[in-house]
């Protein structure tokens, strides 16, 4: 797909989006926003942190890394997400990165690597407990959280991208209506390869193997996806392989013939199954709090 194509579909999604989203409060009640923090010098480097205002010392922290096909998807688009996830008693970080075709694998995990330690950093700043921290990612994004968490746990891994460790403790992570295996051959195509060029493909094969990187030094992970979902199989496999390699997880399935869901559902605040969905996300974060 050429450029011209992607961003005629990048606009529709977008309209899909604001769609789902018309009507929604950007200024909740006891939720303060510190939106447009740069953590780049380029101008669309920037991240919003929503904080909720009743907060007593540091507040466990979510990272959040979104969808979008590697091309598609502002922190715009998900800061009713992260919002809600706000109103649940979370900090949550949502931020710009570069979309395909200007940007190339690995530029976002590149990108992921840069806005944590920008967190580290700024923490104190902004109430965030670098002790509770949270990864989270939908779709692609929940692709880069499994393959960035694999960084942060495999020291092997970690040399293969030249990353240092943020100084942070990930207590518990989520992987919404994920894709793995990129190495499969019929994983990357079509317009993921405006990110993972054929180029790509063909030397950094080591690096997209992210499942032979993990380890039982993962956090615990809540593997989510839907009966409708596109890439339900995707979550299936890694559910499978992660039992086996006895890698503490959970694993929900959410909708049903009657009540069906698809692909990033929980996205949308007016759903009372995403309501439930991302209720159940945020008691099993809590969980593992320290």
């Amino acid at each position: 797909m050429d450029k011209d194509a992607l961003l005629e579909l990048r606009q529709k999604r977008k309209v899909a989006d604001d769609k789902r989203d018309e009507g929604l409060d950007r200024y909740p009640a006891l939720i303060e926003r510190f939106d447009d923090l740069a953590y780049g010098e380029k101008t669309d480097e920037t991240l919003d942190i929503y904080m909720p205002t009743v907060r007593d010392g540091k507040v466990p922290t979510i990272i959040h890394i979104h969808g979008g096909g590697w091309f598609y998807g502002t922190k715009e688009t998900y800061q009713f997400y992260g919002l809600g996830m706000a109103e649940r008693g979370f900090g949550f970080v949502n931020f710009n990165y570069p979309l395909a075709p200007d940007a190339h694998f690995p530029d976002v995990l590149d990108t992921m690597d840069r806005v944590c330690h920008w967190v580290v950093e700024h923490a104190d700043e902004y109430d965030i407990d670098l002790n509770n921290m949270i990864l989270s990612g939908d779709s692609c994004g929940a692709q880069m959280v499994e393959q960035y968490l694999a960084i942060l746990t495999n020291k092997t891994y970690r040399q293969k991208y030249g990353y240092k460790l943020p100084n942070m403790t990930v207590r518990a992570a989520s992987l919404d209506c994920g894709l793995y295996f990129l190495t499969k051959t019929d994983v990357i195509k079509g317009n993921f390869l405006a990110y993972f060029t054929p180029e790509i493909l063909e030397q950094e094969q080591d690096k997209l193997d992210t499942e032979a990187y993990l380890t039982e030094d993962l956090p615990p992970l809540y593997l989510m996806t839907a009966n409708n979902d596109a890439f339900r199989k995707h979550t299936e496999g890694l559910h499978q392989y992660l039992l086996e390699k006895r890698i503490p997880h959970e694993y929900h399935i959410y909708g049903d013939d009657e009540h069906p869901r698809g692909h990033v559902f929980h996205l949308d605040q007016k759903d009372e199954l995403a309501k439930l969905c991302n209720d159940q996300e945020a008691e099993f974060y809590r969980k593992y709090l320290k």
